[in-house]
């Protein structure tokens, strides 16, 4: 009986894990948010202040690395061989959601934070907040 019960929760959570991938509201792919403030707490050092904001809002901006990103929309769908580009894909539609551009980052500008090995966001193409509503407030320069 115990092992009837523990198949059926697996299956149950490999279903919710392929939706979860699926999921045209790119935000329902990346950690829940109450999972949010503890990797910006315990993580988060050297970085900026409105990023985290933002981060913890639940959207992307310029200027996040991959990190980030991938904790709040989790991993692309598609990434381009030099991994500079990710894709996030509609996969009902097949159409593009967003289209993210890296630039790689030079470790010696981060005084403090380990940004080893790690890109920055310099372009967000298609729909910047990724299936979501907008924020509820963003001044001109797409700070919340």
């Amino acid at each position: 009986m115990k092992k009837i019960i523990l198949a059926i929760l697996a299956a149950g959570a490999l279903i919710s894990c392929a939706n979860r991938q699926q999921s045209p509201v790119l935000i329902q792919r990346g950690i829940p948010a109450d999972e949010r403030n503890y990797d910006v707490v315990q993580e988060g050092f050297g970085i900026d202040a409105t990023l985290k904001k933002i981060f913890l809002a639940g959207y992307i901006a310029e200027g996040m690395n991959k990190n980030m990103v991938n904790l709040l929309w989790g991993p692309p769908d598609r990434e381009s061989a030099d991994g500079l580009t990710w894709e996030y894909i509609n996969y009902k539609t097949e159409e593009v959601i967003t289209r993210l551009k890296w630039e790689e980052v030079d470790p010696q500008k981060f005084k403090g934070a380990d940004w080893t090995n790690a890109s920055k966001l310099v372009a967000i193409e298609g729909d910047p907040y990724g299936g979501s509503p907008p924020p509820p407030e963003v001044d001109d320069e797409g700070v919340y």
